[in-house]
């Protein structure tokens, strides 16, 4: 109880300050709608901290390709990814004025998450009314793969395969002229198999548990989260001595890397072993290590689409699929694809060392099935999203 309030109180607070800047804001950017710096704007973000998914990747293809967008970024600077950034001065500060004008001036919100770019996330809504029409544009961060109800007032969500987007309508018939299959902006880095080469690494990426976000809010945390089947099946697989010795003898690494929702308990993994590292936000970029690994091992994650869209193979480790189908996200009923299920630790030892012993490749029929699956496998993906944001746009006149 004594958390429920404490949270209660804390977005309460948050909702009072936002509610007060945007007013604030609203009026000061009345006069700046007729500047023609704030034309036709695109405002594309991902995470506060994070440019490294399919909003990055399409608003470097635009300065690239279309430098006459008036195009801005969301990010911060303290972000790991910000040296990277082209055009810094393109680049907006989370939470700041400049970042609540832009938005409240932008003809276009593009993001990976469906309230990615606004400064107040979903207490925006109330305000939505007042700020200068546009179109929002949901660029997705993985493939739906199971039944997730969307937000209200997306104007187009993006999707790599037919069947996601059937899946999609039925979860959100609301959506049902727009969900369009053009493939995530991203998947053109991936397309290149000379960016692709495997190393010897097997990447272990679990997604997170809903019932279990708020435990690093408690002061016993580290203790309650060690009580818990996530940790003590992951800490026993990391621990297994077979595991190490197969490592070892096929001189490979193997990298834990749990979902950003998870880092914070993630501290709690240790090992001292040199072949396994417990990875950390900043530390290491995802679309590069999927693109440098061998095998990955995931239990629900949709990280394994870009995986197979690879030809590499995935195996599932789901020690809780019912606690997560009823938990966390309803299941679709549809199995996952491409790679085998699995339900026990020692069962999991073994497939890795089967797949290690096939040179790391995958099942024989699993490719055909995985170019079946996707609608596009080119480079071109950053295009037809562009392409169609545009047209979303000219049809908004």
């Amino acid at each position: 109880m004594h958390q429920k309030i404490k949270k209660a109180c804390f977005y309460g607070f948050w909702l009072m300050k936002f509610s007060f800047l945007m007013i604030i804001y609203l009026i000061v950017s009345f006069p700046l709608r007729f500047n023609k710096k704030y034309n036709n704007l695109w405002l594309i973000g991902e995470r506060p901290n994070e440019a490294r998914d399919n909003g990055y990747w399409l608003y470097k293809w635009i300065l690239e390709n279309k430098p006459d967008t008036n195009v801005r970024f969301v990010l911060s600077k303290k972000s790991t990814d910000y040296s990277k950034m082209p055009h810094k001065e393109l680049i907006i500060e989370p939470g700041t004025a400049k970042h609540y004008i832009y938005y409240i001036l932008s003809s276009y919100s593009i993001s990976t998450h469906m309230h990615g770019v606004c400064p107040g996330k979903s207490f925006v809504i109330p305000f939505l009314p007042f700020v200068r029409h546009k179109k929002t544009i949901f660029l997705q961060h993985g493939i739906t793969k199971d039944a997730v109800k969307f937000r209200s007032g997306l104007d187009a969500i993006i999707a790599s395969a037919d069947s996601e987007r059937k899946l999609i309508i039925k979860t959100n018939p609301k959506y049902n002229n727009k969900v369009y299959t053009i493939g995530f902006c991203r998947y053109d880095q991936l397309s290149d198999s000379s960016n692709n080469a495997p190393q010897k690494i097997i990447l272990i990426m679990p997604t997170f548990r809903k019932w279990l976000r708020d435990i690093g809010r408690l002061k016993n945390a580290n203790e309650v989260f060690k009580n818990t089947r996530y940790y003590k099946a992951w800490n026993s697989f990391l621990s297994n001595e077979e595991l190490r010795n197969m490592l070892n003898k096929n001189n490979m690494k193997l990298i834990f890397f749990p979902h950003n929702e998870m880092q914070e308990l993630a501290q709690n993994f240790t090992t001292n072993d040199h072949n396994i590292k417990i990875g950390k936000p900043g530390e290491y970029d995802v679309q590069t290590l999927l693109r440098e690994s061998s095998i990955l091992v995931t239990d629900y994650s949709s990280v394994l689409f870009d995986f197979v869209y690879m030809h590499k193979p995935v195996v599932y480790y789901q020690f809780d699929q019912e606690d997560f189908f009823s938990k966390h996200y309803p299941s679709s009923g549809t199995p996952y694809p491409f790679g085998d299920i699995l339900f026990d630790e020692q069962t999991l030892i073994k497939e890795i060392h089967n797949t290690i012993k096939r040179d790391c490749l995958m099942k024989t029929g699993y490719k055909a099935e995985i170019d079946k699956f996707f609608k596009y496998h080119d480079k071109k993906n950053c295009e037809r999203n562009y392409e169609l944001i545009v047209k979303l746009g000219q049809k908004a006149k």
